[in-house]
């Protein structure tokens, strides 16, 4: 998920400070697509489903928007729901980490993966996605990323997202990898004009398309526990969906810390060292 907070500070340089997460808002003319009234039975659900069930809300079609970025359907959660915990599981304070599920890969050689990007994006989108595709594929993974123009696993699409909870939706995943080893099913970026004001360079998009990219295969925010990249505040659980410590990451990063599955970014389009270690280690 990604935002944006406006807020003051004692030094000049901190009176306005800007920070991007996959849910973002600076215009609350755009028209919402959410409603934040919930009923208790689905709150449960959706905190039996590891997730954090006061950063929820229901949107008009029906859908549950999870952290700002995760659209699930009542179904997936109920299946989130139903699945069994494991050992795997641990709760620290930040870390990269993955879900239960992973997208299946071959014993030997490679997995292709495929994104399309929806007409409709200013050109500079299509430049984002390829940096962001090139910069997956140099880590020489098991899973390579490959652009096609339809019937991909992983389609790009365009829709007013609106707001939630003061902030501009950018982009949402459409989950996590399934239990049959496929990547979520896509994601949407919003086409809100508080969203197309903030995606105005190349950088800033392929941010947000990388970021979106590492739910479609499994990867959780980085500072997950406490958000302390948004400013701090709830955390969203691990639950039965998994927050899987990745080894050879760091577990003691602070505020600052520049992952690319940070909740709340900055605007950079890059992979710092712990990064590539946990993808490689996973893929």
């Amino acid at each position: 998920m990604r935002k944006l907070f406006f807020t003051t500070g004692i030094a000049a340089i901190l009176i306005i400070v800007v920070i991007v997460s996959c849910q973002k808002s600076v215009n609350k003319s755009d028209s919402s697509t959410t409603d934040v009234s919930l009923t208790n039975d689905e709150k449960s659900l959706i905190k039996s489903a590891g997730f954090d069930e006061t950063w929820a809300e229901k949107t008009t079609e029906g859908n549950y928007l999870i952290e700002g970025d995760i659209l699930l359907s009542k179904t997936q959660l109920t299946e989130m729901s139903g699945a069994a915990p494991t050992n795997n599981i641990i709760v620290a304070d930040e870390e990269q980490y993955r879900t239960f599920n992973i997208v299946s890969t071959p014993q030997s050689g490679t997995r292709t993966i495929t994104v399309s990007l929806a007409s409709g994006f200013p050109s500079y989108y299509s430049t984002a996605l390829d940096n962001a595709l090139a910069r997956y594929n140099n880590l020489n993974m098991k899973i390579v990323f490959q652009r096609v123009t339809s019937g991909a696993d992983i389609p790009i699409k365009a829709a007013n997202l609106g707001t939630s909870g003061g902030g501009c939706i950018l982009g949402q995943s459409q989950g996590f990898p399934s239990n049959n080893g496929n990547p979520a099913p896509g994601f949407t970026l919003s086409t809100s004009s508080c969203a197309t004001t903030y995606l105005n360079t190349v950088d800033k998009v392929d941010e947000v398309m990388a970021h979106e990219i590492g739910h479609t295969i499994g990867f959780r925010h980085t500072d997950y526990k406490n958000r302390i990249s948004c400013g701090g505040g709830g955390g969203e659980g691990a639950g039965s969906i998994g927050a899987v410590h990745i080894p050879g990451t760091p577990t003691n990063v602070k505020g600052n810390y520049d992952s690319w599955m940070m909740a709340c970014t900055n605007g950079k389009a890059n992979l710092n060292a712990d990064d590539v270690t946990a993808l490689q280690y996973v893929y």
